[in-house]
């Protein structure tokens, strides 16, 4: 697995000649960290593809696996799709060198940028003034899309979080304490969530250590948002020490990936989380994604490698390209997102599509709405 990874890692850096284009035709440019110019750790002592996910020359391979499984979807239709790959990293200079190669950028429509937040600036700017969409996957910064009308921002704005709440719970807020349990640090999600609820009139309370009101009819909402290990797992005894079947609680995602944290607490009653994409294993796309994946790379596809995004986001925009950008007319259902688009004024266009995902008898479902 570990060789036809290096392997694949050599080839992907090269691209496709590009000629006059077809109307059925598209050229994409996928701007990925490789690192390439860096010395490569040592591969051989790796036990897992999640060790090797942690090498910052393979940190978005999985990505660029997921986007040639889309590519070879159209093998064998009527569509030419050109593909170019760059390396960059942090170097805004030779960001530049790639955007002002005018041979390279000539048939460019799309540019997928999976890359570091400090180029996307840049890139967004050439995008502008050059007709082209851009593609920003993983970021959340607004800046990216404010007064640039050619970006896609993949990641929901925090405040699609305290709105899903409010339509999936508080129709009558009256039937909750809402409790905000936070930490001394105060988090851009945080301060969403209080803009929303301030702004729609919903009365919460702010608490550090938790406390179940007694005596108390009302159902509790809590809302955790911190994220620290030892905060978290200090609280979860906590919690497992509370009567909690009148307790919804929703915690960060990232709290899922301490591996001291036990059956009782994936037990709890009525356990949430957001998230930005979620992968429903039951489907019979997401089964045959998997087995493809598998038998082409010997590795599983994982959405912490970024294995579907880079799938999903190849296909949609692909589509979404040949539709003449009218979601309307699309068919591809991706497999880890859902996507809802609100224009900026003056700019472009922002995913408003959050996942919220229960934890129902040791399983995963997803809450929609």
């Amino acid at each position: 697995m570990k060789k036809n990874l290096l392997i694949f890692f050599i080839i992907s850096i090269f691209s496709l000649p590009v000629n006059a284009q077809s109307k059925n035709e598209i050229t994409i440019l996928y701007l990925l960290p490789f690192h390439s110019q860096e010395n490569l750790a040592r591969v051989s002592s790796l036990k897992s593809s999640s060790e090797i996910y942690q090498i910052k020359q393979f940190e978005m391979m999985g990505f660029w696996q997921g986007a040639k499984m889309a590519l070879q979807e159209y093998n064998y239709s009527d569509k030419k799709i050109n593909v170019i790959v760059r390396d960059v990293v942090t170097d805004v200079t030779a960001l530049k060198k790639i955007l002002e190669d005018s041979a390279l950028m000539k048939r460019v429509n799309i540019i997928i940028g999976p890359f570091y937040g400090s180029l996307f600036p840049e890139a967004a700017k050439y995008a502008k003034e050059h007709n082209i969409t851009i593609v920003n996957p993983f970021s959340t910064r607004f800046d990216f899309v404010d007064n640039h009308p050619n970006v896609y921002k993949l990641i929901p704005p925090f405040i699609s979080r305290p709105e899903m709440l409010e339509k999936v719970f508080l129709a009558s807020p009256d039937e909750y304490n809402v409790i905000f349990w936070s930490d001394s640090v105060p988090s851009p999600e945080m301060q969403a969530y209080k803009y929303y609820f301030n702004d729609k009139k919903i009365p919460f309370k702010e608490m550090r250590t938790l406390v179940i009101p007694q005596n108390s009819k009302k159902k509790n909402l809590i809302i955790a948002f911190f994220e620290s290990s030892t905060r978290v797992i200090h609280s979860v005894h906590t919690i497992l020490n509370l009567e909690m079947e009148n307790s919804i609680l929703i915690v960060p995602d990232k709290w899922f990936n301490i591996s001291e944290l036990t059956e009782d607490f994936y037990g709890l009653p009525h356990l949430y989380y957001f998230t930005n994409y979620f992968v429903n294993e039951k489907e019979s796309d997401v089964q045959q994604f998997q087995s493809d994946y598998m038998l082409y790379y010997e590795a599983p596809a994982e959405l912490a490698a970024y294995s579907y995004q880079g799938y999903d986001i190849t296909r949609y925009f692909i589509d979404l390209y040949f539709a003449g950008f009218n979601t309307n007319d699309l068919k591809f259902n991706p497999l880890s997102y859902k996507f809802l688009w609100n224009q900026i004024p003056n700019g472009g266009f922002e995913n408003t599509k959050i996942r919220l995902i229960r934890i129902k008898n040791f399983e995963l479902e997803e809450v929609n709405y």
